[in-house]
């Protein structure tokens, strides 16, 4: 990675060059765009980025909404993507049971499960595009979570501003930075189901005039959990680590640069199933099924995933315009383990004896697959935005370098027949991205604008896989298992946007975009005796998407967006399996799954929100309310007429915020969070499972003593374990509730 640690090293210096004869000035510092977003007033009146330039929410004409660190704080802060995003409209969060795999999508975008493959949103850290990669790059770490001061949730295409992969929309995950004046806040929690302890903290330091340093830190214990592994004796949903992170903020005269270095070593929740085969079933007479929590695997589970990043963020007021340059280095080492029969000698052993497995059904339990990964990705984007009287405008480059070293050990029992203990599939993928935006935007009156956005891209990326033996350390697999390839591809996304004030406060708005999904390469193939063998290759997927909205705050202290769309693909990427399975005589192994065009497809849908704060008695509360009803069909190729998979006909949120004062020091705090999905597919499949429905409770009750509070809360209140996935063989469950303690500290 020394070209991307080169350049990061030239950026920095370039800009401390630059801004020197800026920091001469002897300016007073002013508050920065973040100080003004850092809390969201009763109104809805919060600045935003989510074009690129500040603005309030609004006046954005697109769906876009912000959580902020005190509604955040209020419903107990997040660890996962999962609980950041409970309450927004059009976003479902796939768990596959551990951080590394799981994913985001919105607006019915398309997932990517179990695969290597790009996320269909765009996600950035302080506006740096952070995914892609093997493992891990479809879904935030642990260390994003760590002291937040917004997050920009984007639905709908993004692709002329924010590139590819932002087919289902963007998030943008903005740390709090420095302030300039001493502040600081602990917590500590404790979950008794899990036996879990957190504790998080964060220093901020005035040094000097216009200097200010922040460290913000995280620590997690949990050995216990709910599914746990007896042959190994450990639960796959451990979590042990800890996330650390500076950040340096010197602002002077017209630049405000912040420099920020983290790192996070962490013991993540492994992936792990039920084995789940009905009597009856061929090589199963008897029927296998295993306890919903605990799986006696021969393989100990286990992953962990370590970042360390440096990322330089510089704002310079030009007068007139505004410059901000971008650049960020990330490094990502994801692994896991995970056992391809899901069962352990013994127990194979006394499920044969009792008739469940069949005693020449070939199941082998030394079986089990080895993944891991590091990936480097760095970024650097620069843009300028500036207005002239009823004109706007903005004018960007980024660039985008991403190297992934990816390995899969495969392990086995040896035979006469074949003497391997097993393979290893190593691979590189290397993937460049260049790219040139802009917009312009007019007021033709004082109530109506119009917005043009475009963006051209052009990508390459190439792959080098191979497969070893084990013993011999020697090439196998023949030609198909020499991989050499590249592909190159360029794109040119647009948004145009007509928006009008019907009132002050109330904003229609109609536009049409495009964007792309990167294709790329499956790297994990199958095994060679798959029906349905890992094709390496895939393309683009592109999309065109119509949206109409409404929004604004019509009423004191209230805050509404509607918006309907329907977006129009091309080259769906969808996720489908190698048709192995643990019932298939001749694989009898857990699936690959892998990536595939699989033709033209539509998505369209609904989404409201409404929040209301109010005062009740001496209290103050808030309730924020949202719902989307969503669908879409494949319409044409080979999966003609199925339903897109992963998408809920229904997704809809509550959040009730309460404060009351019982005196001067002293007050009374509550949230209820009510979270659900109902409908939808599971596989794109014609014989695919439904979706499985939920509705989960969050609740949490507690006092404020001025400077120190104490919270008690419990996580799914009412103990409901539901279906996350199921497979012809495997199901996978949501965690139970989890009751807990929680003190925090504020100075």
């Amino acid at each position: 990675m020394g070209r991307q640690t080169h350049l990061l090293r030239c950026s920095v210096a370039l800009w401390t060059v630059a801004a020197c004869p800026a920091f001469a000035q002897d300016r007073p510092p002013s508050a920065s765009p973040d100080d003004k977003a850092a809390a969201q007033s009763d109104n809805g009146e919060i600045v935003v980025t989510a074009r690129r330039r500040e603005e309030r929410l609004a006046d954005v004409p697109t769906a876009a909404s912000v959580i902020d660190a005190a509604s955040l704080n209020d419903r107990g802060g997040a660890t996962g993507s999962g609980e950041l995003l409970a309450d927004q409209p059009s976003v479902r969060f796939n768990n596959l049971n551990s951080s590394i795999t799981s994913e985001i999508s919105i607006r019915a975008s398309s997932t990517a499960r179990a695969t290597n493959g790009d996320p269909s949103v765009g996600l950035y850290r302080n506006g740096a595009y952070i995914a892609g990669g093997p493992v891990g790059g479809r879904n935030f770490t642990r260390l994003d979570m760590v002291d937040i001061g917004r997050v920009e949730v984007l639905r709908g295409t993004q692709g002329a501003l924010y590139g590819r992969n932002a087919v289902g929309g963007a998030i943008n995950i903005i740390s709090a930075e420095p302030e300039f004046n001493a502040s600081g806040w602990g917590s500590a929690r404790y979950g008794f189901e899990n036996d879990s302890l957190q504790v998080q903290g964060v220093v901020n330091l005035p040094i000097a005039e216009g200097l200010a340093l922040r460290v913000s830190g995280d620590l997690v214990e949990q050995d216990k959990g709910f599914f746990y592994n007896p042959d190994n004796d450990v639960y796959f949903d451990q979590q042990k680590g800890h996330g650390l992170r500076g950040q340096l903020r010197l602002k002077r005269g017209p630049v405000d640069a912040v420099v920020m270095a983290e790192t996070q070593r962490l013991t993540t929740p492994s992936i792990h199933y039920q084995i789940f085969i009905p009597a009856g079933t061929a090589g199963f007479p008897g029927g296998y099924i295993q306890d919903r929590f605990v799986y006696p695997w021969s393989t100990a589970p286990r992953a962990s995933q370590d970042v360390d990043a440096l990322q330089t963020i510089v704002r310079v007021d030009l007068g007139g315009a505004n410059l901000t340059s971008t650049t960020s280095y990330r490094k990502r080492h994801s692994e896991y383990d995970l056992d391809n029969d899901a069962i352990s000698p013994t127990e194979l052993a006394r499920a044969r004896a009792a008739g469940q497995i069949g005693a020449a059904t070939p199941l082998d339990p030394s079986a089990a697959s080895y993944v891991v990964d590091t990936t480097d990705n760095f970024s650097q984007d620069i843009h300028v935005t500036g207005d002239a009287g009823r004109l706007t405008w903005l004018v960007g480059g980024e660039m985008l370098l991403l190297d992934s070293d990816f390995s899969v050990t495969t392990t086995r029992t040896p035979t006469v027949a074949n003497t391997s203990p097993g393979n290893i599939a190593p691979a590189r993928i290397n993937f460049e991205s260049y790219a040139a935006y802009g917009s312009l935007g007019f007021d033709i009156t004082d109530g109506l604008n119009v917005t043009g956005e475009l963006r051209y891209t052009q990508d390459s990326r190439k792959i080098s896989a191979r497969l070893f033996d084990l013993a011999t350390g020697l090439p196998t697999g023949g030609p198909s298992r020499i991989i050499d390839d590249r592909i190159s591809a360029s794109n040119l996304s647009y948004n145009a946007t007509l928006s009008y004030k019907l009132t002050p406060n109330v904003l229609a708005y109609g536009k049409v975009g495009s964007s792309y999904r990167a294709g790329g390469f499956n790297t994990r193939l199958s095994d060679p005796r798959a029906p349905s063998p890992v094709q390496v290759l895939f393309g683009n997927e592109n999309s065109t998407s119509y949206e109409l909205g409404l929004k604004g705050s019509p009423v004191r202290r209230g805050y509404f967006a509607v918006a309907g769309y329907y977006t129009q693909l091309s080259d769906l990427i969808a996720q489908v399996d190698d048709g192995c399975a643990l019932t298939n005589p001749t694989c009898p192994v857990a699936a690959v799954a892998y990536l595939t065009n699989a033709g033209n497809a539509n998505s369209w849908g609904i989404e409201a929100e409404y929040s209301q704060g109010f005062d009740l008695g001496s209290g103050s509360g808030r309730l924020s309310l949202s719902g989307s009803r969503q669908g879409g069909k494949v319409t044409s190729g080979r999966y003609d007429g199925l339903s897109l998979a992963q998408v809920p006909d229904w997704l809809a949120s509550a959040n009730l915020n309460l404060r009351q004062p019982v005196s001067e020091n002293v007050a009374l705090t509550a949230n209820v969070l009510v979270s659900g999905q109902w409908g939808g597919k599971q596989e794109l499949t014609a014989t695919s499972v439904n979706l499985d429905d939920y509705v989960l409770v969050n609740l949490r009750a507690g006092v404020d003593f001025r400077n120190f509070s104490i919270t008690a809360f419990a996580n799914n209140l009412f103990n409901q374990v539901y279906f996350v996935a199921q497979a012809p063989t495997i199901n996978r469950y949501s965690q139970p509730r989890v009751i807990g303690v929680e003190g925090r500290l504020k100075f």
